[in-house]
């Protein structure tokens, strides 16, 4: 093991980087697509939920908890249709290649 591996693998020492290790020792593609995936589905659901921050509220629906929940859930469905549906936004293909290449 040359000295910058060995100094990045003491670097890299996160559950998840670990479950990527293992899984690619394994041989398990299909739970990394998964996982990159999954990243990509939060992505979106995180960059809805800042696109609806810049709406200037109207005045026409009053801010409630039932309403949070609800733009929340409808938010989250929206991402989770959106990265499954093709190749989503190629997010979690670009995931996947750059973590199957470190395996």
């Amino acid at each position: 093991m040359k000295l910058q591996e060995q100094y990045l693998s003491q670097q890299i020492t996160s559950p998840a980087s670990d479950a990527v290790q293992n899984g690619l020792r394994t041989g398990d593609s299909q739970r990394l697509k998964k996982a990159c995936k999954d990243m990509e589905s939060l992505f979106i659901n995180m960059m809805l939920k800042e696109m609806r921050k810049s709406i200037p509220k109207s005045g026409l629906f009053e801010d409630s908890l039932e309403r949070d929940i609800y733009t929340s859930m409808f938010d989250q469905q929206i991402a989770e249709e959106a990265s499954g549906v093709g190749r989503g936004i190629g997010l979690a293909d670009m995931l996947y290649e750059n973590l199957s290449r470190q395996g």
